[in-house]
């Protein structure tokens, strides 16, 4: 049992996913805005090594699709240049990526990816055991041609307890064509419930929708059940 638990820790590599860069890299800038409809379809991102030992990286995309409604991300390489595709980050340094989107977007509406950045995993000197572990994070990425907007709508809203805490599940659905964020809007339930952006970003996060994807959102509320169960979303724009 020891030499298989052994052997397992010697293998055993863990990804961490997320928008921001973790603890052993800095990066900048972690959102980026392209337009096919003039000519910045292309732009750089910053990476910095924070640690005092050398990062080995590499470089994918992906494009955030919907699937049933839900979110599904599938490989997108062909649709980026990416320079450089791997490298080795040598502590204390920055260094330098170069993005350059190739597709046409003929679809009308905007577009979303992640450009995932892997920390390959180091491998562990011969006879010991450990565990190797793999950070990954993703850049977000959005190509949005001219003349797109979003338009988010509440389709339900339904008083639940979800694990002790009473609230509202409130389902929201994108009908635009380009990509939302919930946290944009201010939340007005029945005639006596307001939900600011801000709290609404407290309690709910971003909130992001791509065009025609529906998500369901938890949100709490430990007072009276209103008569009237309707909601309404007020755009506000950006915190």
């Amino acid at each position: 049992m020891r030499t298989l638990i052994a052997a397992f820790a010697l293998t055993a590599t863990f990804l961490v996913f997320g928008c921001a860069a973790h603890a052993s890299l800095r990066v900048n800038p972690l959102i980026i805005e392209l337009s096919p409809d003039s000519q910045n379809t292309s732009s750089v991102v910053e990476i910095t090594n924070v640690t005092d030992k050398d990062i080995p990286l590499e470089i994918s995309v992906v494009q955030r699709t919907v699937v049933d409604s839900a979110e599904v991300d599938v490989p997108a390489d062909d649709d980026f240049v990416i320079f450089p595709p791997q490298l080795i980050l040598p502590a204390g340094e920055t260094q330098v990526l170069r993005l350059q989107w190739l597709g046409t977007n003929v679809s009308g509406m905007s577009e979303s990816f992640y450009v995932r950045v892997t920390q390959i995993p180091a491998e562990l000197d011969p006879g010991k055991s450990g565990v190797r572990i793999s950070y990954q994070f993703g850049i977000s990425v959005h190509v949005t041609p001219r003349g797109v907007s979003a338009d988010l709508q509440a389709v339900s809203l339904v008083p639940v307890a979800k694990d002790g805490v009473q609230g509202f599940e409130l389902t929201v659905r994108n009908n635009g064509t380009k990509y939302a964020r919930l946290s944009e809007h201010d939340i007005r339930i029945g005639s006596g419930i307001d939900l600011s952006r801000e709290e609404v970003r407290e309690t709910i996060g971003t909130g992001f929708l791509l065009p025609g994807q529906e998500r369901v959102f938890f949100i709490p509320h430990e007072g009276e059940i209103p008569d009237d169960l309707t909601a309404d979303l007020v755009y506000r724009g950006a915190l």
